[in-house]
C-alpha cells in the first residue's frame, strides 16, 4: 500500500444523532485529498439513530458508507470500536485511515494504529501531495515551529487532523454523489468491553484554552474596566470564550493565557468577534485564520475592519450595555 495506490478511510461519528462541523471536515478534506491523489476513498461509520444523518455525506461526494452492524453499542467502548475500525479497514484494504482530532478521535486514532501495525500522525494542520507520497505538517513548541513528514513507504497511516485546519465548506470542486450504503458485520469480543465511556462532559468556554476555543470574544484596549466586565459577562451568558489583546492584558485585567495574537496565542474559532480593537499585524496575525470575524470599533480606519467578514462603526461602551440587557432578558434575567 503506498498514498498512491492505496484507499482512504474516513471514520465518521455521529455526536447527538447528527454529523458535527469536525465531522463535515474531515468528510470534506478525505475527498480533497483522495481527489489529489487519484485514490479511492469511502467513509464508515455506526449506524446513526436516524438515516437522515447521511444526508450530508453526498454533498462532500462520499461515494460509499461502511456501516459496522453489531448486535450491540459500540460507541462508548473505545477498545471495541478500535477493533471495528480496524477490521473495516483490513475489510477494504485502507492504506490510510483518517479521524477529526476531536477527543473521540485522538482517543480512538493510537488504538487503530496499534490494531493495524499503522504509523501514526496526530493532529495535523496541513498535507501536500508530492511525487514521492505525502508531507504532513503539524505544530510543535507552538504556533512558530513547525514539523514535517513524508508518508511514502508501504507501511498503513493513522491520521488525525485538527478541528482548526478542518473546513466544512462544500466547494465546487466537490461532486455530488448518492453514496452507497454497505453493511458490515462485526462481533466485538469480550474483553474489548473492559472500558467504557460514562459521561461526556462539555467543555467549559469560560475556562477553555482560547487556541481551543469554537467561539470568541475579545477586549481591545477601547474598553475600560467597566465595559470589560460587560463583555466578560455577555460572553459568559453566550457560552462564548474570552480573550484580550496586549495593551488590555498590560493593565491586568486577565492573565497571559486569554492574550491572543503573535505574542500571545494563535486562534481558528468559527466566530470570532473584536470588540474595541484597532487591529495591529501582530493581533491580526493571530486570528486571521478565523472562519467569521466580526469587528466592532468607534474608529471607521481601524486596521481590523479590511481584515473583517463584516465590520461595525459604534461605540462599545454604547453598545455593550443594551446588547446585554437584551441577552439578560433572553436568559431570563441570569446575571
Amino acid at each position: 500500500m503506498s498514498p498512491a495506490t492505496g484507499e482512504f478511510l474516513v471514520y465518521a461519528p455521529f455526536p447527538e444523532g447528527e454529523l458535527d462541523e469536525a465531522g463535515k471536515g474531515i468528510l470534506a478534506e478525505s475527498g480533497k485529498l483522495a481527489q489529489a491523489l487519484k485514490a479511492p476513498w469511502r467513509a464508515v461509520c455506526l449506524p446513526p439513530p436516524d438515516p437522515a444523518a447521511y444526508a450530508p455525506f453526498g454533498a462532500y461526494g462520499v461515494p460509499e458508507i461502511l456501516e459496522i452492524a453489531s448486535g450491540e453499542p459500540l460507541a462508548d467502548y473505545p477498545e471495541a470500536l478500535a477493533d471495528a475500525v480496524a477490521g473495516a479497514a483490513r475489510h477494504v484494504g485502507a492504506a490510510c485511515v483518517l479521524l477529526a482530532h476531536t477527543d473521540a478521535g485522538s482517543a480512538l486514532a493510537p488504538l487503530v494504529a496499534a490494531r493495524l501495525g499503522a504509523a501514526l500522525f496526530t493532529e495535523a494542520l496541513a498535507f501536500e501531495p508530492l511525487a514521492e507520497g505525502l508531507r504532513l505538517t503539524r505544530r510543535v513548541l507552538g504556533p512558530r515551529v513547525a514539523e514535517h513528514r513524508v508518508w511514502a513507504d508501504g507501511t498503513p497511516l493513522v491520521l488525525t487532523v485538527l478541528p482548526q485546519a478542518l473546513g466544512a465548506v462544500v466547494l465546487p470542486s466537490m461532486a455530488p454523489s448518492e453514496p452507497r450504503r454497505v453493511s458490515w458485520a462485526f462481533e466485538a469480543l469480550a474483553g474489548a468491553k473492559r472500558v467504557r465511556v460514562v459521561e461526556r462532559i462539555p467543555p467549559d468556554p469560560q475556562t477553555v484554552d482560547v487556541s481551543e476555543a469554537e467561539v470568541i470574544f475579545c477586549a481591545g484596549k477601547g474598553l475600560d474596566r467597566e465595559t470589560y466586565e460587560r463583555l466578560r459577562e455577555l460572553s459568559r451568558l453566550l457560552h462564548a470564550s474570552l480573550g484580550v489583546t496586549r495593551p488590555v492584558y498590560d493593565q491586568g485585567f486577565a492573565g497571559f493565557e486569554r492574550m491572543i495574537g503573535q505574542t500571545g496565542k494563535t486562534v481558528t474559532p468559527r466566530f470570532y468577534l473584536g470588540v474595541g480593537i484597532s487591529g495591529s499585524m501582530h493581533h491580526v496575525g493571530g486570528v486571521k485564520d478565523s472562519r467569521a470575524i466580526v469587528s466592532l470599533n468607534v474608529d471607521p480606519k481601524a486596521p481590523l475592519f479590511p481584515n473583517s467578514d463584516e465590520g461595525f462603526v459604534a461605540d462599545a461602551r454604547e453598545v455593550l450595555p443594551r446588547l446585554l440587557e437584551l441577552v439578560r432578558t433572553a436568559a431570563g434575567g441570569a446575571r
